[in-house]
């Protein structure tokens, strides 16, 4: 369906993505250097401690004391002092706390994931080794029979798609929400090898044959027709890897979608009130991890950890601004309220 605007099904607090460094237990070959790597030292106590105090100010002012802190990496678990400052961030504030993580944690944490996050999205990947793959699935598999919201991202390698598809209809069939998801948020265009910025081949947008494009869009409840418009992978409609309900509005007729085209340009786009992305490693904060807008229209942080009085008071000026999405592609902020005209945007955000 061609939609005019975008908005939520329900009520939603800030999202603050949390990237608390880049080291993974992984190296996915459709995952940049600039995203993860196996060898960074961990982000140590204090400065986890200086960035939630930052994120604190940030989040007040917003008026969101109840905002949802989603960690993420690199694979936010393997730092040795994650589950002790989930349970810091839990007794001090009335933040909501969740992760985004390949699911190969020790089965011991199940208790304490269970007393400590309002969800988990977990993201399975062909390309990792068989016991860390069925450590994966058994985690979903037990996070979801403890009664915590959880989705799977399935991500569907165009290598692997048999085992996919398999791993995602073994996952429904437990009554988990799986979800699969195109791999396409790198070099966008790109879908051949390549060497990334640390010269390590890389390829981050996968090329699908018209029968696996055909699957993903019948899965999705779309028209295989489609197929016949979209030139490569990366062009397929889109869904919510948070798994959040929005509803498209065609001609003024809203109706609840699973996956959307994601060229967005010109579009009047909340993600800053809806959003604040911090990259740990960097020490760079965005208003959003993919799309990385800012109120002047171009790509790149609204500061740095450095200096958190400079992001407060940027945030503060800028409080009644609206952003224009200069992208031909949304990411992961497409679940965001937006619409190609301004009456309708100041509508569905209050």
């Amino acid at each position: 369906m061609e939609v005019d605007a975008i908005k939520l099904t329900n009520p939603e607090p800030m999202m603050v993505t949390w990237d608390i460094g880049r080291r993974c237990n992984f190296d996915c070959t459709y995952c940049e250097s600039t995203r993860h790597n196996t060898y960074s030292p961990p982000t140590s106590w204090n400065e986890l401690c200086d960035t939630l105090s930052f994120v604190k100010q940030y989040t007040s002012l917003y008026k969101q004391p109840n905002a949802n802190i989603g960690f993420t990496g690199g694979e936010p678990t393997v730092n040795p002092k994650f589950w002790d400052f989930v349970e810091k961030i839990n007794n001090e504030t009335e933040f909501q706390v969740g992760m985004t993580s390949n699911g190969t944690w020790p089965e011991k944490h199940i208790d304490f994931i269970k007393q400590n996050f309002v969800g988990i999205t977990l993201s399975y990947h062909a390309e990792a080794a068989l016991f860390s793959k069925e450590r994966t699935v058994n985690n979903a598999i037990l996070v979801h029979d403890a009664g915590i919201w959880n989705t799977v991202n399935v991500m569907m390698h165009a290598d692997h798609w048999n085992e996919c598809v398999e791993v995602h209809e073994k996952l429904k069939a437990h009554g988990i929400d799986s979800k699969p998801t195109i791999i396409g948020d790198g070099i966008v265009g790109i879908t051949d090898w390549f060497e990334d910025t640390e010269g390590v081949k890389r390829r981050t947008s996968h090329p699908y044959t018209i029968e696996q494009q055909q699957w993903y869009l019948k899965e999705k409840g779309l028209s295989i027709d489609l197929v016949e418009r979209v030139k490569e992978g990366y062009e397929l409609p889109r869904g919510c890897c948070g798994a959040r309900s929005i509803q498209g509005s065609c001609n003024g007729c809203w109706n609840k979608v699973e996956a959307v085209n994601t060229n967005f340009k010109d579009w009047y786009c909340a993600v800053n009130k809806y959003f604040l992305h911090i990259d740990q490693h960097t020490g760079k904060v965005y208003h959003h991890q993919t799309c990385q807008t800012s109120f002047s229209g171009r790509k790149g942080p609204i500061g740095r950890l450095s200096n958190p009085d400079g992001i407060l008071n940027y945030a503060y000026e800028n409080r009644d601004r609206i952003i224009k999405c200069p992208h031909n592609r949304c990411g992961c902020g497409m679940c965001v309220p937006k619409a190609k005209s301004l009456e309708v945007f100041q509508q569905i955000v209050r």
